[in-house]
């Protein structure tokens, strides 16, 4: 089921569709261009986890994002999407805290992420790179919260797409 829900997911990115892909999992638009290396959280993430902390890292441009996380089952895990470069700021979530929107902002050739931006539900802010005039927003849906990302980098970020995940636990019936 995972490997479909891959397949699904890229082809969701290229075409830049909200699609749901699980119980509790949506997938959101993406912003940037495919080059560097291809990335997904998709096997990481799911409903009812937590997210600690979303850090930045950037200069010019954005080199990095990296989400700390506490998984349903309460194991921990790092998301790091990007290189190394860059000054990193980190902004810790409170326990009813959620990551509820971020955009992106890329340069007229369109080829990475320059700016990014997280808003969380009490309304604090962390962003980091350079503001252009090519923007794109995505939101949470209710009861959604920002888990991951699938995309693309390498030494920077070149290109991401919001992986949504339910701020609840889902249960399935079997």
């Amino acid at each position: 089921m995972k490997l479909i829900c891959q397949v699904l997911a890229s082809v969701l990115l290229a075409i830049g569709v909200v699609a749901e892909l699980d119980d509790g999992v949506l997938l959101g638009e993406s912003f940037g261009e495919p080059h560097g290396n291809k990335y997904s959280d998709l096997d990481l993430i799911g409903p009812g986890q937590t997210v600690q902390s979303v850090s930045i890292r950037a200069a010019k441009r954005v080199d990095a994002v990296i989400f700390e996380i506490i998984d349903s089952s309460g194991l921990p895990s790092t998301l790091h999407h990007g290189g190394h470069g860059g000054d990193k700021t980190t902004l810790l979530l409170d326990e009813d805290e959620y990551i509820t929107q971020w955009e992106a902002q890329w340069g007229d050739d369109g080829d990475r992420i320059e700016y990014i931006a997280f808003t969380t539900n009490k309304g604090n802010t962390i962003s980091g790179g350079t503001t252009t005039g090519n923007s794109g927003k995505d939101r949470a849906p209710k009861g959604y919260q920002l888990g991951g990302f699938i995309g693309y980098s390498g030494r920077e970020l070149d290109m991401a797409g919001a992986i949504w995940t339910s701020i609840d636990q889902v249960v399935t019936q079997t």
